[in-house]
């Protein structure tokens, strides 16, 4: 009920609308500089919970370098298992270089690590710093929480170039964590908690496994989400579709040096850090581009960026340099004629919905000039970052051939036996799945068969893969999103038409015989189940009877074909277990002669259909 009730305030507060935009509750876990005990410790007890960390590494590090800790192979295992790992500089240097951030960089590049995060070593930070860093770095890390102080987690819109972590060392006490995590869930907060080596040591260095795990347990009793850094950072500002206030302007002059100490001038456009300490949430990470109040007359500022073509929800966070003021900000999209034509209201930094916007020739503006004053005196009010944020929905319907009972329903033993995890098994450390998502329930609705991955592709060829989403399986055969309910929602893929792919851990996959139209929050049902022909290729799915057709069972080793090793290297060594297993075809608990003569028997030799 707790979790629902999260859910509802969550889904409110996204609502479309002038209203201030929530995210979270949500925690992150992370490790600075790189340690043999994150393997030995830490990986088997996250892959116990299904939880994802970060590790912030250097290069140059006696574990990266020593050749009998296998670094290089476990980190790649560990991303393969949903892990971050991103940049803590090349050699820990001090101070801080360029060289030392772009080489690391490109380390990570050519290693397979992309796409990668920023902590800073001794929590270094200057906003030339900052400068150096997002040339590079989707995010910056370097504030510390101080549990002692009563300081909470991070408030949205988060700072996201001045990210601030909480220690989880042996010298903080579970009540510490109880009270930081019961703020986090009262109001929506983010906490990214930290260590370096895991060990038993007192003090503040070292992670005693059992602080972790006691922390682990209650981030499950309270059902907040843990994520990634970087994976909370995409959602929020999704690559490729983030106006960065002080750079994508057409107005000038700005101010060309912002970071220089100086006075606001009020006849013209202010480019400048939020550096005041008044405001909660703090937002000292990022430059914006400000206005005052009282002048009505400056020239027309435009933020722009060419973005693909389709349906967005345009987000603004709007930072306000003074305490005690409400402002209304007047803008307009797409429209330089009326600048003023549609307006919002703020009191402090906030993070704000501007409604929805349909692109069709690839480029998005947004143009203001001018603010009121609601309530308080004249100042100055400023555009940060505009965000367009898009989503697909996908409603799906497939049954399972080994869970099939007729008559539209399949069997939810797994379920029902408590063999069926609340984290998805996609993760796999073998990168059988190459999937890294984070999905995970607390409470697992009652009619649920199992997980599977839903994957959607702009034509054909696996190269043309745009994202896959672990979701649930119903026993009526509707794909749902982890509420139990929802269509599968795909963040940063706009509406459009799409393949789409269901993937099941023991059974063949199938891809959508054509393109299915996909809408930013309600699209029709396509059902794979009614015909052979709902499917790609020819036979692709096992005809269940009465016209019923699903997913083809028999594949344990999730190769896309039913073969010999099936049987020898799975069925054969797992026959008598019990539990959730490869080889269980029929999704009964159980590996039993009838998986092998029911299952692999008959469909020995099929493969599936979708093109690799």
């Amino acid at each position: 009920m707790k979790r629902k009730i999260i859910l509802l305030i969550m889904l409110f507060f996204l609502s479309i609308g002038n209203i201030k935009a929530q995210y979270g509750p949500v925690v992150s876990f992370s490790y600075d500089d790189g340690y043999p005990s994150w393997w030995d410790l830490g990986f088997p007890l996250y892959q116990k919970y299904g939880f994802p960390a970060v590790g912030w590494i250097n290069a140059i590090t006696w574990w990266m370098q020593g050749t009998d800790y296998h670094a290089l192979e476990h980190l790649q295992v560990m991303q393969k298992a949903g892990w971050e790992i991103s940049s803590h500089t090349y050699s820990h240097a001090d101070p801080i270089t360029q060289l030392e951030v772009s080489k690391m960089k490109n380390w990570l590049d050519s290693l397979g690590f992309p796409n990668s995060g920023f902590q800073s070593p001794r929590n270094d930070w200057t906003h030339n710093l900052v400068n150096i860093v997002r040339a590079y770095h989707p995010y910056y890390s370097a504030g510390t929480g101080n549990y002692n102080q009563s300081e909470e987690g991070m408030s949205h819109p988060y700072d996201i170039y001045f990210l601030k972590r909480f220690s989880l060392t042996n010298d903080v006490t579970i009540q510490q964590v109880r009270k930081l995590l019961d703020s986090a869930a009262v109001k929506n907060q983010w906490v990214i908690f930290y260590g370096h080596p895991l060990g038993n040591q007192s003090g503040g260095w070292e992670q005693d496994t059992a602080l972790l795990r006691a922390t682990f347990d209650e981030v499950v009793s309270r059902q907040i989400p843990v994520k990634t850094v970087r994976e909370v950072v995409n959602d929020l500002y999704p690559p490729g579709c983030v106006i960065r206030c002080s750079d994508d302007t057409s107005q000038y002059p700005v101010r060309s040096t912002f970071e220089n100490a100086g006075s606001f001038n009020a006849s013209v456009w202010n480019e400048y850090w939020h550096t005041v300490n008044w405001t909660d949430p703090r937002y000292i990470g990022s430059p914006a581009v400000y206005c005052n109040t009282s002048n009505k007359n400056l020239p027309v500022m435009k933020f722009y960026r060419n973005i693909p073509n389709g349906q967005y929800e345009v987000r603004a966070t709007i930072i306000v340099k003074d305490p005690d003021r409400t402002y209304r900000l007047f803008y307009s999209i797409n429209d330089e004629s009326n600048p003023s034509k549609d307006s919002v209201e703020v009191s402090k930094n906030s993070d704000v919905s501007l409604g929805m916007v349909t692109v069709t020739n690839g480029q998005f503006a947004l143009y203001t000039q001018k603010a009121d004053v609601i309530s308080g005196s004249n100042g100055y009010v400023g555009w940060a970052y505009i965000r367009l944020i898009t989503q697909t929905v996908v409603n799906a319907k497939v049954y399972l051939q080994g869970s099939y009972a007729g008559s539209g329903t399949m069997a939810t033993t797994l379920n029902s036996s408590d063999n069926l995890p609340f984290h998805h098994p996609y993760n796999d450390t073998l990168g059988i799945w190459n999937y890294r998502g984070s999905e995970r329930v607390y409470d697992m609705p009652a009619d649920i068969v199992d997980w599977v991955l839903v994957e959607l592709r702009t034509g054909t060829a696996a190269n043309t893969i745009v994202g896959s989403r672990a979701a649930l399986l119903k026993s009526n055969g509707s794909i749902v999103d982890l509420d139990g309910s929802s269509q599968v929602k795909f963040n940063r893929i706009v509406p459009g038409n799409y393949y789409i792919v269901i993937r099941h851990r023991n059974h063949l996959p199938i891809m959508s015989a054509n393109p299915v139209n996909l809408s930013f929050t309600n699209s029709s049902l396509y059902d794979f189940s009614t015909a052979q022909t709902q499917a790609y290729g020819t036979e692709s799915m096992a005809d269940l009877g009465s016209s019923v057709f699903g997913l083809i069972s028999g594949d344990a080793n999730a190769n896309g074909q039913v073969q010999n090793n099936d049987l020898q290297n799975y069925w054969i060594l797992q026959n008598g277990q019990s539990g959730y297993k490869e080889s269980d075809f029929n999704l009964n608990g159980q590996v039993q002669n009838n998986d092998q003569e029911n299952y692999w028997v008959p469909n020995n030799g099929k493969g599936t259909q979708v093109p690799n």
